[in-house]
């Protein structure tokens, strides 16, 4: 048993798109609203995040931005990075939880009591992910939260049950859903690849990033066919601009395609076939 509606049949439309939304906790939960369109924002959600439009090999991801603007069509996008360092690992928990439990008591620390988490159901749809002691290994989708509030204990609810029990001694992390929130890049990539927009996008707007297939990518500098097509810098380079563009394969950078068409110069648009 689960605390999740999940559904195996692909949706279809007039448009020639197929929808395929993530498990959700209720039916009153999947919106939706048809036709969808890949080249429109709202500012009201209308699916679910993490829903999937597909289109021939073409791809999008349902996304919300963050509270800053994409002004710049064509921009590698990332998910939102931690609240904090503490969210990713190490989390005390403050009550056991037994064998087939939906809940898990946490303790939030100064750090860990930031936004989104300190609102009730900001990291709903996110993952708890038990990362040592009692329980490790164990990862579940984010069903909601109450609020954490300085160092109390708060609850989390998961959409399905525990298959190993809990102890204090426990240590779990937390993870925004990857869709939420989702920001430019960094020179540094701090999340991880989502995809790219099509039309400019309003703060804190819900739109589609395309994450796979034929796309208009905008370049950092020349990108030659045959090579990987990365988001993020290393050191050397140190150029802030990738925070907005992609440049050539590097060892330590992301991969998130290849090239159709050469990327010719900073700023300019070139075809990338993306593999997310």
């Amino acid at each position: 048993m689960t605390k999740s509606r999940e559904y195996s049949q692909q949706v279809h439309n007039e448009s020639g798109y197929i929808l395929q939304f993530p498990n959700i906790g209720d039916a009153k939960e999947l919106v939706q609203n048809m036709p969808p369109n890949p080249y429109a924002e709202s500012a009201m959600q209308l699916f679910p995040l993490g829903t999937r439009l597909i289109r021939g090999s073409q791809e999008w991801q349902y996304c919300k931005a963050a509270a800053v603007a994409l002004a710049t069509l064509g921009t590698p996008i990332q998910s939102a990075a931690a609240i904090h360092a503490e969210a990713d690992d190490d989390i005390v928990v403050g009550a056991a939880s037994a064998i087939g439990d939906y809940t898990v008591t946490l303790t939030s620390t100064a750090n860990l009591a930031a936004a989104p988490l300190t609102t009730k159901d900001g990291f709903k749809d996110g993952y708890l992910i038990v990362n040592d002691e009692a329980g490790e290994g164990q990862m579940y989708k984010i069903k909601s939260h109450e609020a954490a509030s300085g160092t109390s204990n708060f609850v989390v609810t998961l959409y399905d049950p525990l298959t190993v029990a809990l102890t204090v001694a426990s240590q779990v992390g937390l993870h925004q859903n990857e869709c939420a929130n989702v920001i430019a890049s960094a020179a540094v990539v701090t999340g991880v690849f989502i995809g790219i927009n099509l039309i400019a996008i309003t703060a804190s707007y819900y739109f589609w990033a395309q994450c796979h297939g034929p796309a208009p990518v905008n370049a950092h500098a020349a990108v030659a066919k045959g090579t990987g097509v990365i988001i993020g810098t290393t050191a050397a380079k140190g150029d802030p601009e990738a925070a907005n563009s992609v440049d050539a394969d590097g060892a330590t950078e992301m991969l998130i395609g290849y090239p159709m068409t050469p990327g010719v110069a900073d700023t300019e648009k070139f075809m990338v076939y993306l593999i997310w």
